[in-house]
């Protein structure tokens, strides 16, 4: 080690898969739904295999580290018409490392705050295709008993609880999407 090594800087760390997938479902990816929904559409429906992995690769950017092809591959986006005016795009993100602090003491939580992240399973894209108006949800992790949470984040950037979700998988997601669509039909 050189006199002056010690004033180099040093690379940033690597985030892990989980909170590069929280970055993505909670920062970079509502900024597309949003601002360029129309482009969002057009990538995903292009099918292009680097489309998959394209929200990954800008989230590590940010974080100013490389892309891993390993961990990109993990990430897939789904299609789905949920009804004659709707149709339904999910990231699927990686499996998560799981959470559960029940029974951990505020001062247990507070002292591993750091060591995990609450990691989203999938988020989805519901478009009107009559008025193009969007509604953007995450199925994400809960920190107690291992359950899951569905969040609802609006063009304000507005994060809201919506409660309980189901299991996370691709099939009960896009039930719950197809659901909620219903419910607030019926509310209409």
């Amino acid at each position: 080690m050189g006199l002056f090594d010690f004033f180099k800087s040093k690379p940033p760390a690597r985030a892990s898969l989980e909170q590069l997938s929280y970055n993505i479902a909670y920062q970079v990816l509502p900024h597309y739904v949003f601002r360029q929904a129309a482009q969002l559409f057009d990538i995903v429906e292009k099918a292009d295999e680097n489309s998959h992995y394209l929200f990954y690769h800008i989230a590590c950017k940010s974080q100013e580290i490389p892309s891993l092809q390993e961990e990109a591959l993990q990430y897939r986006w789904h299609q789905f018409e949920l009804d004659a005016d709707h149709n339904l795009l999910v990231l699927a993100y990686p499996q998560a490392a799981p959470v559960d602090l029940t029974g951990k003491s505020l001062e247990e939580v507070k002292q591993s705050v750091g060591t995990w992240v609450l990691a989203p399973h999938f988020s989805g894209v519901v478009r009107n295709k009559t008025n193009q108006h969007i509604r953007y949800y995450v199925l994400g992790q809960t920190s107690m008993g291992g359950g899951t949470v569905l969040r609802e984040i609006d063009d304000m950037g507005t994060n809201a609880n919506l409660g309980a979700g189901p299991e996370p998988t691709l099939d009960a997601f896009v039930e719950l999407m197809r659901q909620r669509l219903c419910g607030q039909a019926s509310v209409s």
